[in-house]
């Protein structure tokens, strides 16, 4: 039996929430969105355990629609290349809600006869690692797939919006650093003093660790897709900071965007430099600071290299809009 007591108390507990969202800024859907995804992340990992094939196609299913409208992106305040912050005005897109994964790729490769990643032993992903984001692919592979696959790369721009949402927010969950909501390194980026920074040392070690499923929170490695949702973006995307850094469509331009169209704005030159978008699951190149800074949803950086074990991706799709 309800009482009067029970109700003035559920009324109090809904209007403390109300007040919590108010003051933070926050929506009453974002408050409730971890709990959301709960029970597909469950489902992620009971396929994932028992090597059930349908796993692809679950997450191949799992995209999020951005509607059309405008977003703030860049930044006036943090690096030259983010400048100025601009309202941009974008298509309604999808793009998927996780990183693609090592099981979604080696449909791939096996449809196509691609090469596997460098971390693959005999063709195939770490053991226990189906629902892992691949890495260590180029461009070039992770376009291909996208294409395979009947969708694209995103850009940078649809790759921002999906991070931060509408309100110019720093990181996909506010405007305040947490490491605690996002699988990066900031404590193990030197893993032994004799290593420097960048050096073919630590690389050769930072490929080694994809081999190795870590079975604590301490540990540092790759993580399954979706082992955050608390850091989870307005918009339903995960991992959009840490795990893999990601590539997207565009050149990177060693510019700003003060020469870029505000609507619809794809980087197509010059051919120099894929961008890349969020920052890794570890950086053998950076410490703690760097990995904070390349975390932001506004910050863009580029990759020399094809083969780094820190890079993945994930597609996108333009959605044709209906005129009245």
């Amino acid at each position: 039996m309800i009482t009067r007591s029970m109700m003035f108390r559920a009324a109090i507990l809904v209007v403390g929430l109300l007040v919590i969202c108010v003051a933070g800024r926050t929506t009453w859907s974002e408050l409730r969105r971890p709990r959301l995804y709960e029970d597909e992340i469950q489902l992620l990992r009971r396929l994932a355990v028992s090597d059930d094939p349908s796993l692809g196609e679950v997450l191949d299913r799992s995209v999020v629609n951005i509607p059309a409208g405008y977003f703030l992106m860049g930044s006036n305040t943090e690096r030259a290349d983010e400048h100025p912050q601009r309202s941009v005005y974008l298509g309604t897109f999808e793009i998927d809600r996780y990183e693609v994964t090592n099981v979604q790729y080696r449909r791939f490769l096996q449809a196509t006869g691609r090469k596997a990643p460098p971390y693959w032993l005999g063709g195939n992903y770490p053991p226990g690692q189906a629902d892992y984001p691949v890495v260590g692919v180029s461009w070039e592979d992770a376009n291909a797939y996208c294409t395979w696959a009947g969708k694209r790369l995103p850009t940078e721009a649809e790759w921002e919006k999906a991070c931060r949402g509408t309100d110019g927010r720093v990181y996909p969950w506010g405007n305040a650093w947490d490491p605690s909501k996002a699988n990066v390194d900031v404590s193990a980026h030197i893993l032994s003093p004799a290593y420097q920074i960048g050096s073919d040392e630590a690389l050769n070690v930072a490929w080694q660790l994809l081999l190795a499923t870590p079975t604590s929170a301490g540990e540092v490695g790759l993580r399954p897709v979706g082992s955050y949702p608390d850091g989870i973006s307005p918009y339903g995307v995960m991992d959009m900071v840490g795990n893999a850094s990601e590539w997207v469509f565009d050149w990177y331009n060693w510019s700003d965007y003060s020469k870029m169209p505000t609507h619809n704005p794809r980087g197509l030159g010059p051919p120099w430099n894929h961008s890349l978008r969020g920052s890794p699951w570890h950086d053998p190149f950076g410490n703690a600071a760097w990995e904070q800074d390349m975390s932001r949803c506004s910050a863009r950086n580029s990759s020399h290299g094809n083969l780094d074990s820190r890079l993945g991706f994930r597609c996108a799709r333009s959605v044709l809009e209906r005129t009245p």
